[in-house]
């Protein structure tokens, strides 16, 4: 049986992705929580449209990465995906505490509890879309701090429960890749296959020595820093890109634009947009990286087969 991937439509052969962003968001719901920054996407129209031009520049797939209690919509993210013809595959997880409104129910949750709770999603749909038709998750989406000691250890460990008993993959975010070292300890000594984990952001820290590393040891590494000045993608991203390719690294790396602020969007804002993970990301790649194969696997390929079940 073909290996297949979990999109909000449905099972989809995981050869059928197409070309894939791996790490966005879509749809944030507005609500009340700490963080004064956090993130809104809700202009159904603009999206949409947005969506279309990305499906017309050539884009197949969005991994969307808000996970439930954050602003989370499974329900217009599969509007959307129906409207637009983009494939989009759903998350359940966690994300930063601060995304949360005080006293959300994860957060007041055991390990065992939090574990049972992402397997309800898994195996009954996302939580908002079972009054509808069930709409379910395609991967893990878990969230890590600066350190271990600060990160949430109860419910990492139930996320590593959840992919053990679902097969699903794992995307972490991370904040600069930073004690990257013992947070992967901690989740091997949980059973977490490296094989089955996605390292997010991991370009803010761009040390080509421990990113070969990693992906010796299995790890599929997430750039998405194409878009944000501060990190200087041109000294940073592009070079450690080039060279992980180089050095025969490409089916270990997934790229991505992680587009939470609406300035970034075209139709919302004044940036590249979906669009330019086709337009801008790829058409450079094509010119750099020639090998028509290796563009395709960092540009939906490897994420695919992470995806696939």
């Amino acid at each position: 049986m073909d290996k297949e991937i979990i999109t909000v439509q449905g099972r989809i052969s995981y050869k059928d992705l197409g070309l894939a962003d791996a790490h966005n968001h879509l749809w944030i719901t507005g609500q009340d929580v700490p963080a004064i920054t956090a993130p809104v996407l809700e202009e159904q129209e603009l999206i949409e449209r947005e969506l279309i031009a990305y499906r017309q520049a050539g884009g197949g797939a969005q991994l969307d990465c808000q996970p439930g209690g954050a602003g989370r919509d499974g329900n217009q993210l599969s509007k959307l995906s129906a409207r637009t013809d983009v494939h989009i595959v759903a998350c359940t997880g966690f994300h930063l505490k601060e995304y949360y409104p005080a006293g959300y129910k994860i957060w007041q949750m055991d390990p065992s509890q939090a574990a049972d709770y992402l397997l309800s999603e898994i195996g009954g749909g996302l939580e908002e879309t079972r009054h509808k038709t069930p709409v379910y998750p395609g991967f893990i989406k878990i969230a890590v701090r600066e350190n271990l000691e600060a990160s949430p250890l109860g419910l990492l460990e139930a996320a590593c429960a959840a992919n053990q008993e679902s097969g699903l993959m794992v995307e972490m975010h991370t904040e600069k890749g930073l004690d990257l070292e013992n947070i992967l300890a901690y989740l091997e000594d949980k059973e977490l296959e490296p094989g089955r984990l996605v390292i997010c952001h991991i370009d803010k820290r761009p040390d080509s020595g421990l990113h070969k590393e990693l992906a010796r040891a299995g790890y599929m590494l997430e750039y998405d820093t194409f878009f944000r000045p501060k990190y200087e993608p041109e000294k940073n991203l592009w070079p450690l890109i080039r060279e992980m390719v180089e050095a025969g690294y490409s089916q270990s790396i997934a790229l991505a634009t992680d587009l939470a602020d609406s300035a970034m969007w075209k139709h919302l804002g004044r940036g590249p947009g979906l669009p330019g993970f086709i337009n801008l990301i790829k058409q450079r790649l094509d010119v750099e990286i020639k090998d028509p194969g290796i563009v395709g696997q960092l540009i939906g390929g490897n994420i695919a087969e992470r995806l696939a079940i």
